[in-house]
Formats: structure tokens, sequence, C-alpha cells
């Protein structure tokens, strides 16, 4: 239970706090007298307690992350973990026990974090800042909720009713919002995006700190309130706000919420002025009320803090600071107040009068811990949860190694599954890489390989691995032997213009290159011919990409446009253009490789993803920035653009980034003519596996490409057939149109068992891909194939390890 006490003017400084080398932005009290600090310097210092010494930095004390100072930090109700703000655009979260990082919440628009507030009830983490955005954040799947933009001036602070209902925020431009909290809530409470009610001019020259009171009363509503029809008696949440400006004041506000109104479709909400504490000589930085709902602190530009009682009364003005303090809070039992300030120091107030730093202090005991069924309890059950997946996820992102051969920026990067890597560079040179068996990156015998007069654009592989292409700004594109790093194939160059962007399509059939001639051409891999040209940009071509099935091209251009043609069969028309994909221009996409999802952009039931230099993503998988950002996937075919990785590199901005074939490893170029291979977490990789799994199993046979057939064949432990597909560049839709006896011709399989064999299993895949996978009754099937209980044909049958179990 939360200690009452009465605070005396007699207010002493207890001990200062001098480990910051910038100004103290930001200060909190956790559990169990726990202290943190945010500073300018970039850093977050975490304090405990040690009797005869005081305040002291914990073990792992100070938490480095953040790029740039931090703004805002927020222990959570139990106190078992901290959030951190910044101007970076990020919010970290903590282990508050250990100081390992849980997570990194990247605010969607990449803008300035100004302040985070955990939910009363330990559910949801709410960021705003800079662009007027609020992201609201679920902790347990450290996943985005939802977000919203309603206010035009950057957004100073956000605050929660106490029973985790309601949701304040405040701008710089004086307005004050109230929301529902969650849109988890009861559906028939509205729209949760909805703002129930908005204020202007709350304070003169903007809002700058909140916080509501943890008491809060029920009334009973009448006709007057609002939009309550009927005076039925109806209870309505009445809560505690205080808010502080640039005005100089401290503003206490009644806000009341009734019940929704279904006829009305609206909840009934007001916000009235109820009280004006006058004692500031300055500008206010923050206001925070004590976790008994009894006392309030302020603290201001005057330098001072001060603390008053909720009639209005200033019980002790604090001066300590020798300027402007920014930041207070008040510890868990009202006993210590700490504050922040400019001249780099925390200060920490004894409240109690009886206190020394050779005090034992003493967590004080809740009463409600003692029963069950509590939100304080259901609190702590939801951070345990948290902290523990967090602590057996293995969910760490870790460099793995560091190339550093490159002369210039590497400007591109590929990988073939996880063993070869290619990158090219503004030093003209492609180098190739390959994996040993201790896991590590070589270079390669015949690397690099040399030909081009100008920086390199693009690498990719061909699926196979075989070959490796390569463009540059001077106007060629290289195809290369990735064995022996000769050039395999004649140069494509058709004009002086450069040549950005080179890929092949899936099935290996087909390379598209384009640039700043503003056309697109797409060539055979197989016999160097020109199959088509396509025209149609406005301004020099940076990327394309080809869907999965091979079947149509997409080509984006600096000017911001998409472009979608056929190119089975060719066809030089233009089937669809999206004008203003991107502003400034689209500089890079790409394909989801799975099929049957829909997404924002999709041709072909397959998701286009974009990157551009307006820093926004479009159903990205990865994009660009002085730091990497990983997005997920949901198995529910929908992304959601939920951040689940930030990757950083703190040297140099990151040019270029590519996952291998199985997504273990992440490898990004930089600025700095650096090469960096990361060793991403064993979740994603299991994703990924699992997804392949799944697209080969519901991938329509037409559209298998030879790699699809090679691995099916493989399946079967048919590993020298298999090799031979890619000498005949075998296909789904060769093996529903061809028969049996051409396609084992092909492959040119002699043995009979083997013929035999290959036959029975091209029967049954054909079957199954037209929906009638029935046995033929003219053929006799395999005992290995049957159910031994139902003698039907099996599928996908699992044989398993150990002894046998006797039944007898």
């Amino acid at each position: 239970m939360i200690r009452m006490m009465s605070i005396g003017e007699d207010i002493e400084s207890l001990q200062t706090l001098q480990s910051h080398s910038s100004d103290v932005t930001c200060c909190d009290f956790g559990g169990n007298f726990c202290l943190a600090s945010g500073s300018g310097d970039k850093t977050v210092r975490v304090w405990e307690w040690s009797p005869g010494e005081g305040y002291v930095d914990m073990a792992y004390s100070p938490l480095m992350g953040h790029k740039y100072g931090v703004t805002c930090i927020r222990f959570s109700p139990q106190g078992t973990m901290l959030a951190t703000s910044s101007v970076d655009g990020s919010t970290m979260l903590w282990n508050v026990r250990s100081g390992v990082r849980i997570h990194t919440f990247i605010q969607v628009s990449g803008g300035a974090v100004r302040t985070c507030r955990f939910t009363p009830d330990s559910t949801l983490l709410i960021t705003a800042g800079d662009d007027g955005s609020v992201c609201v954040w679920d902790l347990v799947h450290r996943s985005l909720v939802r977000t919203f933009q309603q206010h035009e001036g950057t957004i100073q602070s956000v605050s929660l009713t106490p029973d985790s209902y309601y949701l304040l925020t405040t701008c710089t431009l004086g307005v004050m919002k109230l929301w529902h909290a969650s849109d988890r809530s009861d559906t028939s409470q509205g729209d949760a995006a909805v703002c129930l009610v908005s204020i202007d001019d709350a304070h003169d020259l903007g809002v700058v700190g909140s916080d509501f009171s943890p008491l809060q009363e029920l009334l009973v509503a009448h006709s007057s309130f609002l939009c309550v029809a009927d005076d039925d008696g109806s209870l309505s949440h009445r809560y505690l706000l205080a808010t502080c400006g640039n005005d100089n004041e401290v503003k206490l506000w009644h806000v009341v919420v009734g019940k929704y109104v279904k006829h009305l479709d609206t909840t009934p909400c007001d916000i009235t002025l109820h009280q004006c504490l006058e004692g500031h000589t300055s500008a206010l930085m923050c206001v925070r009320f004590s976790p008994g709902g009894n006392y309030l602190a302020s603290s201001s530009l005057d330098k001072t803090v001060r603390v008053w009682e909720v009639n209005g009364n200033c019980v002790a003005v604090l001066e300590g600071h020798s300027r402007y303090v920014t930041s207070c809070a008040f510890s868990r039992d009202s006993s210590l107040l700490a504050s922040g300030s400019n001249d780099k120091s925390v200060m920490v107030w004894n409240l109690g009068g009886n206190l020394s730093v050779d005090s034992e202090l003493v967590k004080p005991c809740s009463a409600l811990s003692h029963f069950g069924n509590n939100n304080g309890e259901c609190c702590n059950l939801q951070e345990q949860e948290v902290v523990k997946q967090a602590e057996v996820d293995e969910n760490t992102v870790k460099v793995l190694q560091r190339l550093e051969e490159h002369g210039g920026t590497v400007n591109t990067c590929a990988f073939h599954s996880s063993v070869l890597l290619a990158s090219g560079s503004g030093d003209k040179m492609v180098r190739l890489w390959v994996r040993n068996d201790e896991g590590r990156f070589e270079e390669s015998e015949s690397s690099p390989m040399e030909g081009h007069r100008y920086g390199i654009n693009q690498v990719e592989f061909s699926p196979s691995g075989e070959l490796l292409a390569s463009c540059s700004l001077d106007g060629s594109t290289i195809l290369w032997d990735a064995g022996s790093g000769r050039r395999g194939r004649p140069s494509f160059q058709v004009s002086g213009s450069g040549v950005r962007t080179c890929r092949f399509s899936p099935d290996g059939h087909l390379l598209v290159t384009a640039g700043d001639d503003e056309k697109a051409f797409v060539w055979s891999t197989h016999t160097m011919e020109q199959l088509m040209v396509v025209e149609g940009h406005n301004d020099a071509i940076a990327a394309a990409a080809f869907t999965p099935d091979s079947q149509y091209l997409v080509t984006a251009c600096s000017d911001g446009h998409m472009k979608l043609w056929s190119v089975a069969p060719c066809s030089e028309q233009c089937m669809l253009t999206q004008e203003d994909a991107h502003d400034l221009g689209v500089q890079s996409c790409d394909f989801s490789p799975t099929e049957g999802t829909t997404g924002i952009t999709h041709y072909n039931d397959s998701i286009l993803h974009s990157v551009a230099n307006d820093m926004q993503l479009t159903d990205h998988l990865v994009s660009r920035e002085t730091y990497l950002q990983l997005r997920e996937k949901k198995w529910t075919g929908k992304y959601s653009g939920e951040c689940v990785h930030v990757l950083e590199n703190d040297d140099s901005m990151v040019t270029a980034c590519a996952f291998s074939g199985d997504s273990s490893l992440l490898a990004t170029g930089s600025l700095d003519g650096s090469l960096l291979v990361w060793e991403l977490p064993q979740q994603l990789v299991f994703k990924t596996i699992a997804a392949t799994r799944l697209r080969s199993h519901s991938k329509r046979l037409l559209d298998w490409s030879t790699e699809d057939v090679k691995r099916w064949l493989k399946d079967l432990e048919m590993e020298d057939v298999a090799e031979r597909v890619r000498e005949t560049n075998l296909t789904g839709g060769q093996i529903l149109t061809l028969c049996s006896d051409e396609i084992l011709d092909m492959l040119q399989i002699e043995d009979e068992e083997q013929r035999e064999k290959l036959n029975l299993q091209l029967y049954w895949l054909r079957k199954e891909d037209a929906g009638m996978p029935e046995i033929p009754l003219d053929m006799e099937i395999p005992h290995e194939f049957l159910c031994p209980i139902t003698h039907e044909i099996m599928h996908d049958p699992v044989i398993c390890s150990g002894e046998r179990i006797n039944t007898a």
C-alpha cells in the first residue's frame, strides 16, 4: 500500500549525481527505489541504493544504444523493464535486472520520439514525437497495435488514466486530445482511433507535460452531461489531470468519461479546467503526481522544483540546480523526489525528513499483493512474461564478419544460398566471397572480377548460382561464371548510358537491364537474344523486379513512377502505371517470393516491396537508412509492417543489403567500403524454412521453376537426376505438357527401375496438382506407399526413428 505522508517545508537534498556529460533530460523511479536518468550524451544511467553510499551506478550502467540524445525514460509499472526514447526515432526496452536490451521499437515515420509511457496494466507502450503521430505497441508480441496522427505540432507528452482505458496526448500548439487507449477494447465503444474530445489553447505557447492522478472517482451522470439523453443514473468516471506549459502555469483538469451511448454512436466525454497553480516565474518542463495522488511536483526553467498539494497549496520550493530543471519524479513510496537539470546533474531530495545515505530503504508492501486476481498481480505476470520471453528467445542479431577489401562505397551485394556472397563497389570491382567450413567468408581465388570501367550499381546471382550478373555506370552488364570468375557470356551493352539495375527472372530464363536511358531491356540468358524493349518512363529506371512466376516485370524510376509489363508473352505495352509510388523517386523494389498473398501493392497475387528517398516503406522487408530495419510477415498472409530488429552500423551509412537463401545471414554494404555479414536470430531462420516448405507444397505445378523441380527430385533421393535438371531447364509447365517418356529421356534416365520409380512419381504429382490423387486401377502400388491400417495411399509420410514398440 502506498504510504500517505506529510511533506514539510524543510526538504533537503539527499544526494547529487553528476555522472552525465551533458544535459539531464529525464528521470524516473522504478521499483525497489531504482532510479534512472537520460541525457543529451546519448546514455541512460541506472542507479541502485547502497546504504552508506547512497545511489551508485548498477553494474551494467550506463546503457548505450541510442544514436542521439535521450528524450524520455519510464519504468514499467512493476519496475522490471525500462523504456527509453530518443531523437534518433527509436524507443528501446531494457531488462532492468540484467541491463539487456529486450527490443527496439522504431517510430513509423522515423521521426524523433519525445515521450513514451507504459499503460498502468503493463500491456502496452505508447510512443509519440515530432511528427505528431502516436504509436501503440503490444509489449508481449512486440508488435505495432495501431498508429494515428491528428496533431499538427510536436507531441511533447502522453498520459494514461489509471485504469488504462484512455490516453491523453498534448502538443506544442497547445492542443490536448483524449482517445481510447487501445483498439483491442470492446468494439461497442466505437472506433478507438476517433478523438473523444479535443481542447485548444490548453496552455499558451504549447503544452509541455501532463500526468493523470492515480486516483479516480465514480460519478452519477446527469442529463446535462454532454450526450446522455436520459437521467438514468448511469455511472461516469472522473479523473484528475495535471498539465504544464510555456505559460508558467500548472493546470488541474477534471476529465469525465461516461458510458458509450449506442444510439448516438458516441462516448460522452468532457474536460473542464479545475484550477490553475501559479508560482513558477518561467516556462515549465515537467509535472508529475505522487504515487498516492495527494501531491504534485513541477519543474521549470526558473531552476526550481515546486511541490504542491492537490488543493493548489505550494508546500515546498526546491532550489539547488544551477540551470533549467528539465524533469522530476517521485519514488514509489513518495519518500524521495528526483530532479534532472541542464547542469548535467540529478538531485535526490529527502521528502520523508529522516533519511540519510546510511539509511536502509525498504520497499513498501502492497496489501493487494496478498490477494489473488488483482490488477497488480496481473501486471506483474504480464511483465514477467515479456522479460522471460526476451531471455529465452535468443532473438539477437550480431555481426559475424566484417569484409573490408573494397576501395570504394559498397553499392550492392547478393547471396546465393548461404555459401556464396558477391559485392560490387564504386571502385569498379566485383568481389566474390565463399564460406568455408568454419562459417567464415573468404575471398574467392577468382576475385576480384575486373571488366567494368566505372562503379558497379548491382550484382545478382542467377537462380542456379552458376552465373553472376553485374551492371555499371559504364553502360554494360556482364555475366560472369560464378565458379571460375571468367566472363560466362558476352556482355550486354545497348547504349552509352549507365545501367542501374540487372535482375534474373526466378526461372533463370530471362535477364532485365535498365538505367539512365529510361528503357528496360529483357534478354534470354540462353541465346543472349534481346526479347523486348519497354519504354515509357520519363526518368532513369532505378529498379526492376520479376514476379515469382516470371510472367510479369515491374520497373520503377527516379520520378516515383512504377510500371507493370507482361514478359510471357512479351508485350511492350504497359499494363499498369502507378504514379507517385514514392515521393522523391523509387530506389529499389522486389517481389515477395510467396504467392497467394495480398497487399497494398500487388500484381499476380504477389506483394511488391519498394524503397525510396521519402524514407517510407511500402510493404517492405528491409529499408536502407543509417541503420537497417527488418520487418516481419505475418502467417495470415498479411504484412504487419512491424519492425522486428534494428541493425545498427555506427561507422557509416548503409547502402545495400541482401538475405542469404535460408535467412540465417544478412549482408550490408556501407559508404565506408565495408561489407558486414550479420548472423540473424534462429527464430527468423525457422520461420523462413517453414515458409519455404509451405510455399513448395502450395505452389501450383504449372508455376514450378527449374529449381523447384530439382528440389522435388532431391526429396525423392534422386540426386543424380536432380543435377541433370540444370542442363534441361525442366519446369513444372513441361511436366504437365510433356509425356513421361519424353521427360525421362530428357533427364537421360536409362535404368529401368529408376525410370519406373520416376514415372510413378510423375503420375501422382500431376494427379495431386489437379486435385485428384486417386490410385490408378491398373497400377500396382508398392506396399511401403500404403497406410498399414487403412491401406490407402499415404501423402507426406514420416518415418519415425527409434526402436519398434512391442504391442503384443
